[in-house]
């Protein structure tokens, strides 16, 4: 999808959720040549730079730029997702009770991400779609398919083993 309709199936999904602490919202992406890492900090002065090349000085670098809101967000991944693959993560979240499938209310793994250019949570492969994530704790697939059912959407992909 393209990144308007993945922001806005975020911001969709966000709603359902309520939030056990509302600034836990980071970007990141991962520098593998000067001239992104320069392009990414010009971008956003206040991402930290994390190295983990040899030395903690060589190639891949992560930039990680924590939001405050969801409008900073959308502000920063589209300017992000014009430089290179990334993502944005919500966490801190609690999807709700869902007692007609036996689920309590959930924060331990409630997440939500939006991979840019990429298929998967980690951005390691190049796409030219986005893609939305929800993040639910292992085995509750029918949560995943019951949130995307509450914005009108359906889950399109298997489950995958997440951080």
């Amino acid at each position: 999808m393209d990144l308007e309709a993945a922001l806005g199936l975020a911001e969709k999904l966000l709603s359902v959720a309520s939030w056990y602490r509302s600034s836990g919202c980071y970007l990141d992406a991962w520098a593998r040549d000067e001239d992104v890492l320069r392009r990414l900090t010009e971008a956003s002065p206040g991402a930290r730079v994390e190295w983990y090349g040899e030395g903690r000085t060589g190639w891949p670098a992560s930039v990680c730029l924590d939001v405050e809101s969801f409008d900073q967000a959308r502000e920063a991944m589209e300017t992000w997702a014009a430089i290179t693959r990334c993502y944005v993560l919500w966490h801190d979240l609690k999807w709700p009770t869902v007692p007609e499938l036996g689920l309590d209310e959930e924060y331990k793994y409630a997440e939500l991400q939006v991979a840019c250019n990429s298929h998967d949570i980690h951005c390691e492969e190049w796409a030219a779609e986005h893609t939305v994530f929800v993040h639910t704790r292992p085995g509750h697939d029918d949560r995943a398919a019951w949130l995307a059912a509450q914005v009108n959407a359906r889950v399109v992909g298997p489950s995958e083993f997440g951080w």
